[in-house]
């Protein structure tokens, strides 16, 4: 398990490597004049690993951060909850909310058999 951190502003994301998948953990706000999301989203597709996306930190979620996870569900996908009641209802609002696959725990996230195949 390798691990790093990226840090802007008000949001902070945590990188982990595990054996069969990448773990993008969001703490904070996200806003949409930060690169960062982009530049985590990019990273973690380049390991072709199906992606975890830990949102139980995470305050505030953009319109960014709904696309990039629209996009990454297309090649596999799990997030960890709970997920913000802010978030939550932008997910429900844009009818999306059925196409995630969402966990409580990162073990669950880790054994889940539905998140494909990146």
């Amino acid at each position: 398990m390798q691990r790093r951190d990226s840090d802007h502003h008000s949001l902070r994301i945590q990188h982990t490597l595990y054996p069969a998948a990448y773990l993008l953990r969001l703490i904070g706000d996200t806003h949409p004049t930060s690169h960062e999301l982009a530049a985590a989203f990019q990273h973690a597709d380049a390991w072709a690993l199906p992606l975890i996306v830990d949102l139980s930190a995470l305050g505030f979620g953009d319109e960014e951060l709904l696309r990039r996870l629209l996009h990454a569900h297309r090649t596999g996908l799990t997030l960890i909850g709970p997920i913000s009641d802010s978030f939550q209802r932008r997910l429900d609002t844009t009818g999306v909310t059925d196409l995630f696959t969402i966990r409580p725990t990162l073990d669950a996230a880790l054994d889940s058999p539905g998140r494909g195949r990146r």
